[in-house]
């Protein structure tokens, strides 16, 4: 089993979704002996934003592009590599203002790509390219109400997970309400880790 592990949170010690994961891959380990974690620490080896020399090699045909533009999109080449090769994709991530952590929407960015982890269909609609993995998010929220930011982070997953065509039943989200209030904090990161205990 190929985990590709992706941490946000620049709280490297103390980050609530940086422990959750780490009990979750705790007891994915637990029953898979077999299991090989690749980890993408994006808050230690933040990524490049994207820019327009990097957003036209990506529509060059392969075969035109230039050996700076080769380079330009080798970054993006290599983490689609990770995320093809998984079979699992656990994502721990804190919400910022909002929304995703810029590193964690970079990192969409390199892998959400026409040709590649999707296609468009002669009708204009988009087919993904990627299948067969099993999808789970933390997010460690502040608030969880069906409009706050969570269900916007939770619609940001999905979005990209039917852009992979990833089934409904293969995604998995964990949020704990109260992780920014040290008050509420350890109760909600006590009852997110029983969550992981009931679930996996």
């Amino acid at each position: 089993m190929n985990v590709l592990h992706i941490k946000v949170s620049p709280d490297l010690a103390g980050s609530a979704s940086r422990i959750a994961s780490a009990r979750l891959i705790e007891k994915l380990r637990s029953r898979h002996h077999d299991l090989h974690e690749t980890v993408l620490d994006l808050a230690q080896k933040p990524l490049p934003h994207l820019n327009a020399f990097t957003i036209r090699a990506f529509f060059t045909p392969p075969e035109a592009r230039d050996e700076a533009q080769r380079n330009a999109i080798r970054t993006s080449e290599h983490l689609m590599e990770q995320l093809f090769a998984c079979d699992t994709l656990v994502i721990s991530s804190p919400m910022w203002n909002l929304g995703l952590p810029s590193v964690l929407k970079a990192w969409f960015d390199h892998i959400t790509r026409a040709g590649r982890t999707f296609a468009f269909t002669p009708g204009g609609t988009k087919v993904g390219l990627v299948s067969g993995k099993k999808f789970t998010a933390w997010w460690p929220a502040a608030a969880c109400s069906p409009t706050g930011p969570l269900c916007r982070m939770t619609s940001s997953r999905r979005t990209c997970a039917r852009r992979w065509r990833t089934s409904a039943s293969a995604m998995c989200s964990l949020s704990a309400d109260g992780t920014h209030d040290p008050l509420s904090r350890a109760r909600a990161l006590s009852g997110a880790l029983e969550t992981i205990e009931r679930l996996f």
